[in-house]
C-alpha cells in the first residue's frame, strides 16, 4: 500500500529535511525526515523509504509538505495519523494521510510547488520573530512587483542558487510560473510558484526583490544576473526562517 502524508513543521530546530549522518558530530543530525521515519517505524514496526515533494533547507518551515512511503500491509489511516502525531515532537505534525495509487511518487509527480516568504517591515513584530525577515528599510511595493515580473518564465538561475563544486555541469534553468506580493499590516507575503527550485533559489529571488524595493538594486541588474552576467555579485540570500513551503500541486490534487 502506498501512503501519502501531508506534514506541517517548524524548521527552526532542524537541519533541513534530509536525514544525514555527520561524522564530525556524535550521533545523527536532527532532521524532519529522521523524525518522521522514526515515528513510522515505532508505529508500523517497518522501515520504509520516504519520498518527498522537495527537500527544505535548515530553518525552513512547511505548511503542506507532501511525502509518500509504502507498507507491505494495510494500516488504517485514521489510526496511523493519530499514532504518528502522538509520537512526533510538537513542532512536526501530520495534517492528512491518504492511500494513493502504487505508482505515485511525491517527488517525480509534483507539477509545481509554491513557497511563501514573510517580510516584516515598518515595525518589528515579536510574534513573527523566527518566522519572517525583519527589513528596516522602507519598501516600495510597485518596485517590488516590477522586480518580480522579471523572474516569470524560464530563466538561468546560476546566480540565484548556492554554488556547487561542479558549477558548470549542472542545469540551472528553471521555470517560475508566478510571483504574487500581498501587502499585510506587518509587511508583505511573497508567494513564488515554480515547476522546480534550486538550493536557496527562492531566498535569493526574495533577496533581489527586497533589494529593488529598498532602492539598493534595479531591475536591470536582475535581468543581467538572469542572463548569467554579474557572476561576482550574487543575489542577497534572505534568511531561511521567513520561508515556508506553502503548497504542492499534482495532477490529481493541490495540497494547500
Amino acid at each position: 500500500m502506498n501512503y501519502l502524508i501531508v506534514a506541517e513543521y517548524n524548521g527552526l530546530n532542524y537541519n533541513g529535511w534530509q536525514s544525514q549522518n555527520n561524522p564530525k558530530k556524535s550521533g545523527n543530525v536532527k532532521t524532519i525526515e529522521s523524525e518522521l521515519l522514526e515515528a513510522i517505524n515505532i508505529v508500523t514496526k517497518f522501515n520504509p523509504k520516504l519520498f518527498v515533494s522537495g527537500r527544505t533547507d535548515a530553518g525552513v518551515h512547511a505548511l503542506n509538505q507532501v511525502a509518500n512511503f509504502k507498507l507491505p500491509f494495510y494500516y488504517d489511516i485514521v489510526k496511523l495519523k493519530a499514532s504518528l502525531n502522538g509520537i512526533l515532537p510538537p513542532d512536526i505534525s501530520i495534517k492528512n494521510i491518504e492511500i494513493v495509487h502504487d505508482s505515485f511518487h511525491s517527488t517525480i509527480d509534483a507539477v509545481s510547488k509554491t513557497y511563501l516568504y514573510k517580510i516584516n517591515s515598518g515595525f518589528k513584530s515579536s510574534l513573527l520573530s523566527g518566522y519572517s525577515w525583519f527589513v528596516k528599510e522602507k519598501l516600495n511595493l510597485e518596485l517590488m512587483k516590477e522586480a518580480a515580473k522579471i523572474f516569470i518564465g524560464r530563466n538561468n538561475f546560476i546566480n540565484f542558487t548556492k554554488k556547487e563544486k561542479e558549477r558548470h555541469s549542472v542545469n540551472y534553468h528553471r521555470v517560475i510560473n508566478d510571483i504574487r506580493i500581498c501587502q499585510k499590516n506587518y509587511g508583505f507575503d511573497i508567494f513564488v510558484e515554480g515547476e522546480g527550485f534550486l538550493r536557496h533559489m527562492v531566498r535569493r529571488i526574495v533577496g533581489a526583490i527586497i533589494a529593488c524595493g529598498s532602492g539598493k538594486a534595479n531591475t536591470g541588474h536582475i535581468a543581467d544576473m538572469l542572463n548569467g552576467k554579474s557572476l561576482a555579485g550574487e543575489a542577497l540570500n534572505a534568511p531561511p526562517y521567513g520561508l515556508f513551503l506553502y503548497s504542492v500541486k499534482y495532477r490529481h490534487k493541490n495540497y494547500c
